[in-house]
């Protein structure tokens, strides 16, 4: 009777159910240690490797534009950014691959400036205008983007890159096409561009090819100096005045002094510009 009196559980010991439960809530609150701890630490991996992919880009660039692109070696970039040839590849497929990051890269800093332009408080030509400023600050804040840029318009490396580069490229492309492309359409709605027989979308790329077309003569000397040209990027903006006053968008050239636009453009929207001086 003594020994089965012993054996006999206290009053106050939790029912078996009751301690299920609490082994359950144990193992639950476990779990979510678990998960936390692998979700920090895989946060942290992935921060580790955006800037290592940060500092393979920037020495992948700095090569582009000492060697040019067909003799970007991977050997001699691992060396550069003192990684193994095999931790570039976990990167990057190919060459394309980096090439193509350094220009997507250049293309998402030009939609930013872009996207400040909209904020400009001009009519639909003012704020055209301002795009174009905003290209000239581009090649003057970031002169390596724009070369490595200029470099690999001409070379067809599109096939051999990684699709989801492609799509990074084309995303901020992207950007800067719709930021134009508003542009285009207030102009229409506001009265101040008449419709004609083109569609937004190629005014849009007009403008943008007027744009590219303007960089890339202004990296050929002997046609600065057979135009008579000290300025290139002002001589962009006129080329798309040009354009623009073909369009008849109002207010043409000849009715606005288009050098004040610019001023206001720098103190209002681009007041870190240094670079201009007029």
């Amino acid at each position: 009777m003594a020994l089965k009196a012993l054996s006999a559980k206290p009053s106050f010991w939790p029912k078996d159910s009751a301690r299920k439960n609490f082994k359950k809530v144990i193992d639950c609150w476990s779990f979510v240690q678990h998960g936390f701890v692998v979700s920090v630490i895989h946060a942290r991996k992935e921060r580790e490797k955006a800037a290592r992919e940060e500092l393979i880009l920037d020495h992948a660039q700095r090569i582009l534009l000492k060697d040019g692109f067909q003799n970007l070696n991977l050997d001699a970039l691992a060396e550069s950014v003192e990684y193994s040839k095999g931790t570039l590849y976990l990167h990057f497929r190919t060459k394309e691959d980096i090439a193509l990051a350094v220009v997507a890269r250049a293309q998402k800093e030009r939609a930013d400036f872009f996207e400040r332009v909209l904020r400009f408080n001009g009519s639909s030509r003012e704020r055209v205008r301002a795009i174009g400023f905003a290209c000239c600050h581009f090649a003057n804040v970031y002169p390596d983007y724009y070369n490595v840029e200029m470099m690999l318009k001409s070379l067809s490396f599109w096939e051999k890159a990684d699709e989801a580069r492609q799509h990074q490229y084309a995303m901020q492309g992207g950007r800067c096409f719709r930021a134009i492309h508003r542009l285009v359409t207030d102009g229409l709605h506001d009265g101040d561009l008449p419709p004609g027989k083109l569609r937004s979308e190629q005014i849009v790329f007009a403008i943008a090819s007027t744009a590219v077309g303007s960089h890339i003569m202004s990296r050929n000397p002997q046609a600065l100096m057979l135009a008579g040209i000290d300025d290139p990027l002002q001589a962009l903006c006129e080329n798309v005045n040009i354009l623009l006053d073909g369009l008849n968008w109002k207010p043409l050239s000849s009715e606005v002094d288009y050098q004040a636009v610019d001023r206001r453009i720098k103190k209002e929207i681009f007041p870190e510009a240094t670079w201009f001086k007029n």
